[in-house]
């Protein structure tokens, strides 16, 4: 069942077992540490209420893998521009320097329009393959170093922190504390089976469903999908109310 932030307050009063906590998928957690993200203003609404509720949020090692992967794709595009604008362009190859260039050009417009701007696995190897033709064999590996590892190495940690988010493991699941089941692969590979939706998706969807937790928080239009037709009602999904249309479709890091 589909609920909004502003309906946390009355869906308490009728669900204590909310209290729990609840789990956020990984676009919730982009959104909140990217402004530029078209959930930002959602998902930092949602983290407030949530704070606000003493409604604890959690996290695995699936969503961390899928968060630094979007961070990866934003980051590398962002650290090329910084790049380019601290090069001397002499010392640059033609085919390296005319692509900067023209990756400076979209990247400027797309924060003119207040717009995400990242980049696909094609065109992340695309530029590695450029560097890899310059004179340093090592060139891309300096670049990463410089532009790329300093802020990816701290992206997550400094974002559970500011949102206080905690971790699900191994531990949390043994336990059984949080969890009536262990997840396993099979679910997983049933669930992709059932509804054609992604891995990244079914294993979030998974681990959901396998959880005491009854509140999941997502702008993820195949994981509402497939939480509401697996759980019967019985667990809820917390979306962008305002405007649904925004949910993403497929919205993974693929």
């Amino acid at each position: 069942m589909r609920v909004t932030a502003t309906e946390l307050n009355s869906l308490i009063a009728t669900n204590g077992d909310i209290k729990l906590g609840c789990v956020v998928d990984t676009n919730a957690l982009f959104a909140a540490s990217t402004p530029s993200d078209n959930l930002n203003e959602w998902a930092e609404t949602v983290f407030t209420n949530l704070h606000n509720l003493g409604i604890p949020a959690y996290t695995n090692l699936n969503i961390r893998s899928e968060f630094l992967e979007l961070q990866r794709r934003v980051l590398i595009p962002e650290g090329l521009v910084s790049f380019y604008d601290e090069k001397d362009k002499k010392t640059l190859s033609l085919p390296l320097n005319t692509q900067l260039s023209q990756l400076k050009s979209k990247k400027d417009r797309a924060t003119r329009e207040d717009r995400l701007f990242k980049f696909g696995e094609q065109r992340i190897k695309y530029f590695r393959n450029l560097f890899a033709t310059s004179d340093n064999t090592n060139a891309w590996e300096l670049f990463c170093a410089d532009f790329l590892s300093p802020y990816i190495s701290t992206a997550w940690e400094d974002t559970i922190e500011t949102l206080n988010i905690k971790f699900a493991g191994t531990r949390a699941i043994e336990s059984r504390e949080f969890f009536n089941r262990a997840p396993n692969w099979k679910d997983m590979a049933d669930i992709i089976g059932r509804f054609g939706i992604g891995s990244a998706d079914a294993m979030i969807v998974n681990f959901f469903l396998c959880s005491n937790f009854k509140l999941i928080v997502t702008g993820d239009e195949d994981v509402v999908y497939a939480v509401e037709r697996l759980s019967n009602g019985t667990k809820f999904v917390l979306v962008d109310g305002k405007e649904q249309s925004r949910l993403q479709l497929g919205g993974r890091a693929s």
